[in-house]
């Protein structure tokens, strides 16, 4: 907020620099954004009286000026037509600046020498809301009565330093002028002293000229209405104008003023209607109808909704709430009788119809912070209070008051030893009662314990810690002495299951895929893209009371549609092929409703796609994985799974008979669910259970100094025997001599019968205390032989 020190002088004796008086009251927790001193602005101008006036002798348009700016009569050569001789005039003298930035010097215009300039407003940088007739083709003519000498600065306003203050989150009394003089009151040990609310009435009753219905509480908490007649519409003075233009707000007429005034002064936002503009007498603070049409003040028709707060009378919306008036209700050069509205709307409504209708403005910023709904009687006080002072009008008796609930004060109780604890300081109880009084906290002490009457304009504290933040930043953050931790801290460690997650996506990582980082709500219709069964437990999932969107409106219970989303997306951007991985959690719940948090279960899911990319490779990657996550026993890859994936491709995981995980290839209905073309692949491993099966400790061994014995051996067997389970038939026979066993073959066709496979085998034998005999690489390659015809019916070939 934009304040003019001069004003601010009228609340509080600002009585040292202000470069001090600006650092006390960041100490004191406002920023400053800006401050401007606006006297360097402009240098050496003065009010003069234009004494005698003659025409230049070689030219028929300017004009020889004798200048009367008190200490001296100067000679100025103008151009101005609508100077004449008596007028009151700025005068840029000798070595002078002007707010544009202009320098003026002494010099020759045609021959006759001219010592100075007379200003427009233009060049003034004013306008006719600062001063009457700035706008003015020619040079500003003053009218007030300056006296001769007067440095312009204080005639226009330029003898001031302007400060921004931004009020931070929780303190929107501080966008008033009210709010910063108590500040600077705390500041500088002073009282305010405030401006008056003092007011005289006319007769009559507001109550037998107008009726207030509130349609919408919930939406407005208080609405106060008053009344003036015999109005007369005139500029305001010259110390209100000067008062708005610090503050950036443009000076119309006294009535207009009035409300932005006090909407200065307390930051109260106002709104003044005219009366005979008011369908039926009647005011209806009410939703606006769906598709409702409204023009503002600033010219601009707006389609309104049902969410939108609007004023309206008996006939039409009127005003958008908290933001805008209507252009159909405005003060006019010819208004005689005026409403004065003053009420607290709900801040978020009003914050979203601004947004909506692409609205920014003095009186919607304010309420969007939150205002108390007291100051709405205050500011209504103040504004007829104003109009008796400036003489706009008469007025009328009573107020319409239509509240929703009655004002409450808070009462906040803190023991004084709490409050020290807090802030690891000493202040004496003398001290914070007086801190505290200061800040109006009208607070009483005993025994210790502190009862402090809450402003209402302090919505931001609640309890001790805010007692004490308050003492502390008057106080003095200087007077915080750093003390040494005492405590011994140990350094943080990651979590179990954080270290699972991270050690999955680097093992992932090292194998080729991309990570993708993926939401973990997925749509209802997601199930359905799976074609999951109707009993599917991965249908019972949590569902999000406000979701984003019907996109995200379900906790996921799989991972599946969001890797098929992932290479979609991919295949979509024409990429020809591609790996990815997501390490990351489902949420399974334990009921529904669900009355606890659901289970959080980690899971790494694996795609990919295109060339190079079939069943087998995904079966390896998912064994390398396995390996660097220190499982060593055997995985076994057996016949099953979720629907989404190939009948006939696709396998349950599961090591030492405990299930990990699934693998397949994607059903072919699913991919066109998915507009995936072309073959892709899934799989999906429980990290938790991966883990349980994990074995990290691990045996340093020698290299062997025996050779090694090689045999191949082939074995027809019924095609539906799966070749880990020959593996496995094979290790055990071997015993502890069968260092490797490695598939290099697996055949169907013309060579073996109907229903059958060969599968071929590389063994390596080696001792690690000799050299094998033959006799004993013979029988063990016989248990082998006899290991598989007894437990697979596979015979040798």
């Amino acid at each position: 907020m934009k304040v003019s020190l001069n004003c601010l002088k009228q609340y509080v004796d600002i009585n040292i620099p202000t470069n001090d008086f600006l650092d006390k009251m960041v100490m004191l927790g406002l920023e400053i954004e800006e401050c401007v001193d606006l006297s360097e602005k402009m240098k050496n101008v003065v009010v003069g009286r234009v004494e005698k006036m003659e025409r230049h002798p070689d030219s028929d348009h300017l004009w020889i000026c004798q200048v009367n700016v008190g200490k001296e009569t100067i000679q100025i050569v103008t151009g101005a037509q609508n100077v004449f001789e008596g007028a009151l005039v700025p005068v840029a003298l000798h070595d002078s600046l002007l707010p544009n930035g202009t320098k003026i010097k002494r010099g020759k215009l045609r021959g006759v020498e001219s010592n100075g300039m007379l200003c427009s407003g233009e060049e003034l940088t004013v306008d006719d809301s600062v001063y009457p007739g700035a706008e003015v083709n020619g040079i500003l003519i003053l009218t007030n009565g300056e006296a001769i000498g007067t440095d312009m600065r204080s005639v226009i306003g330029f003898d001031d330093v302007i400060v921004d203050f931004k009020a931070t989150a929780n303190r929107p009394d501080c966008l008033s002028l009210n709010g910063i003089a108590r500040e600077a009151a705390v500041a500088l040990g002073q009282k305010v002293t405030y401006p008056s609310s003092e007011y005289t009435t006319a007769g009559g009753s507001i109550e037998n000229m107008l009726s207030v219905e509130v349609k919408a509480p919930d939406l407005c908490r208080r609405y106060m209405a008053r009344a003036v007649r015999n109005v007369r519409i005139a500029p305001s003075p010259e110390w209100v104008r000067k008062t708005l233009n610090a503050s950036g707000i443009r000076a119309i007429n006294n009535i207009v003023d009035i409300t932005n005034l006090v909407m200065l002064e307390f930051g109260q936002p106002m709104h003044a209607f005219d009366y005979r503009d008011i369908g039926g007498a009647h005011i209806c603070v009410r939703r606006a109808e769906e598709g409702e049409k409204l023009t503002t003040l600033d010219g601009k028709e707006h389609v309104l909704n049902a969410e939108t707060l609007v004023i309206a009378d008996s006939e039409r919306a009127i005003g958008l709430a908290g933001i805008m008036g209507g252009e159909n209700s405005e003060i006019k050069d010819d208004t005689t009788t005026v409403v004065f509205e003053s009420a607290n709307f709900k801040r978020d409504n009003i914050r979203r119809t601004a947004r909506a209708l692409g609205i920014r403005t003095e009186s919607s910023a304010r309420f969007e912070r939150g205002i108390d709904i007291q100051t709405a009687q205050m500011a209504l006080d103040r504004a007829v209070a104003l109009v008796c002072q400036l003489g706009a009008g008469e007025v009328v008796n009573d107020t319409i008051n239509v509240q929703a609930s009655p004002y409450e004060e808070r009462v906040v109780t803190v023991d004084s030893r709490r409050v020290n604890a807090l802030l690891g300081l000493d202040v004496p109880i003398r001290t914070m009662l007086s801190i505290l009084n200061g800040l109006e906290i009208k607070t009483t002490e005993q025994d210790g314990v502190l009862t402090c009457r809450i402003p209402h304009y302090r919505d931001d504290i609640e309890g001790t810690a805010d007692i004490a933040e308050e003492i502390l930043r008057v106080y003095g953050y200087d007077n915080i002495h750093p003390t040494e931790m005492k405590a011994v801290l140990k350094p943080g460690m990651k979590t179990p299951g954080v270290l699972l997650k991270e050690n999955a996506s680097a093992a992932l990582a090292s194998l080729g895929f991309n990570e993708a980082v993926t939401y973990s709500f997925i749509p209802k219709k997601a199930f359905d893209l799976l074609c999951l069964e109707e009993d599917s437990d991965l249908r019972r999932a949590v569902e999000i009371m406000n979701p984003l969107g019907e996109d995200y409106s379900v906790m996921r219970t799989t991972m599946a549609h969001n890797m098929l989303t992932v290479l979609a997306l991919n295949i979509n951007r024409k990429n020809p092929s591609g790996r990815f991985f997501a390490v990351e959690n489902v949420y399974l719940p334990k009921q529904l409703p669900p009355t606890e948090q659901p289970l959080e279960k980690p899971i790494a899911c694996l795609g990919a796609y295109g060339e190079g990319e079939d069943f087998f490779t995904m079966k390896g990657a998912i064994e390398d994985f396995a390996l660097k996550m220190g499982i060593h026993a055997q995985l076994k890859f057996e016949a099953g799974g979720r629907p989404y994936l190939h009948d006939g491709r696709r396998a349950v995981i599961s090591v030492n008979k405990m299930k990990i995980g699934l693998i397949g290839e994607v059903h072919p209905d699913v991919a066109a669910n998915y507009q995936i073309t072309g073959r892709a692949y899934l799989a999906e491993l429980d990290l938790e259970a991966a883990a349980a099966a994990a074995d990290h400790a691990f045996a340093v061994k020698p290299l062997p100094k025996y050779p090694a014995v090689k045999r191949d051996i082939a074995v027809t067997v019924d095609k539906e025997v799966p070749v880990g389970e020959l593996i496995d038939q094979i290790r055990a026979g071997g015993k502890e001599i069968l260092e490797r066993c490695e598939l290099f073959d697996v055949y169907e066709g013309a060579q073996v019968l109907i229903g059958k496979k060969s599968a071929a085998f590389a063994l390596t034998f080696r001792a690690s205390d000799r050299t094998l005999t033959d006799d004993e690489v013979a029988a063990a390659f016989d248990r082998i032989v006899r290991a598989l015809d007894r437990n697979c019916g596979a015979k040798l070939r």
